[in-house]
């Protein structure tokens, strides 16, 4: 194990290694919010380009930083291991290799390294307990485009805030680092995966510390203020916590979209997503191009990035994103966009992912 100073500075200069469009506040100049969201994150987790490099606003930072401590790290009717091992699966299906990598190390900090290995290889997860493997099946399926057949929900009623929470924060956090992070800092050295794979196995060894000191649960309400939960997430409503610390999120990123998204592009992509059912997108995209019909050419970058950045995030070049941020780079405007962009997906995402935890049940309990 490293000593801390070090450990710090290693995955504190390894996270922001490929980021782009984008820079994280140096710690140095980190100050208010800021600065209270970095230090708690250093406290409980541990500093990562995925949240730094929304700290120009740090509202926005604050935000999926509270949504994510509160779903996704703190261990309350699911384990903090299996939350990681979904978020890995789900990281795959989106296309963010830096998530992937990252979170696949997380898996090992947590002692599954079979599990771990099984997903960093994409195999069929046999090396996982068979609950794990249930439960990362079931992922896999209902975050695969165009899957019919969804497997029975392998999750309590009273655990599902907390996954769905879990899957909402990291299909957001998947999609902003799709665009702001080239790539995963850790490389495949001549194209070598086994190596690849060791060094993430032993990055796990370095998170492991991460996990000793059990997390105080709501620690992160504070940084933003209470806010109702939107009428599409009440599946978070029996986990008070979760509900609002998801509530929080939603207003910080609405309340930051305003000065960023105009009424026209937020009309056109709600709409867009309204009749969006999970289906798969053709692999052209010009798919797109009637979603955003008869908006100005600003105003239908950022509502096709939206769009195809929900619909289909493996679409998202670095065309999409140069289109939005134009010929005068501005990175608060740019994040306020991106981070409405990816919440926006996300937050369909989940309610879809409960529309069939919903049918599938009555469709069982009628078939029984």
């Amino acid at each position: 194990m490293l000593p801390e100073k070090i450990r710090h500075s290693l995955f504190d200069s390894l996270s922001v290694k490929t980021m782009r469009y984008v820079t994280a506040v140096p710690n140095r100049e980190a100050k208010g919010l800021t600065k209270q969201v970095y230090d708690m994150i250093r406290e409980d987790f541990f500093k990562n380009g995925s949240l730094t490099s929304r700290s120009k606003v740090p509202e926005l930072m604050a935000a999926i930083w509270t949504a994510g401590r509160e779903a996704m790290l703190v261990e309350d009717k699911v384990d903090r291991t299996t939350k990681d091992a979904i978020s890995a699966v789900l990281s795959q299906a989106n296309d963010c290799p830096y998530c992937e990598d990252m979170l696949v190390s997380l898996v090992h900090a947590g002692g599954e390294h079979e599990a771990a290995q099984d997903i960093f290889a994409q195999n069929d997860l046999q090396g996982a307990d068979a609950t794990l493997q249930a439960q990362l099946k079931w992922v896999r399926a209902i975050a695969t485009p165009g899957t019919d057949i969804i497997p029975p929900t392998p999750f309590s009623s009273e655990q599902l805030p907390e996954v769905l929470g879990t899957l909402m924060g990291m299909s957001d956090i998947n999609r902003f680092s799709h665009v702001v992070m080239a790539a995963s800092p850790v490389g495949t050295p001549f194209g070598l995966q086994t190596i690849k794979a060791a060094a993430l196995r032993l990055f796990g060894s370095e998170l492991e510390v991460t996990r000793r000191v059990p997390l105080l649960p709501g620690r992160a309400l504070p940084l933003l203020p209470s806010a109702p939960l939107p009428n599409d997430m009440a599946w978070a409503k029996p986990n008070s916590r979760v509900a609002e610390a998801l509530a929080r999120w939603a207003a910080a990123v609405e309340l930051e979209a305003v000065k960023a998204v105009s009424p026209d592009v937020r009309r056109a992509v709600e709409t867009a997503l309204g009749a969006w059912r999970g289906e798969k997108m053709p692999i052209s995209r010009s798919w797109v191009e009637a979603d955003v019909e008869g908006l100005g050419d600003a105003d239908a970058a950022i509502a096709r990035l939206a769009i195809v950045l929900a619909k289909a995030p493996y679409q998202v070049d670095e065309t999409m994103a140069e289109a939005v941020i134009g010929t005068v780079p501005d990175e608060t405007r740019f994040i306020r966009i991106l981070a409405w962009a990816s919440y926006i997906g996300a937050r369909r995402f989940a309610a879809i992912t409960a529309e069939k935890i919903t049918q599938t049940t009555w469709e069982r309990q009628v078939a029984a």
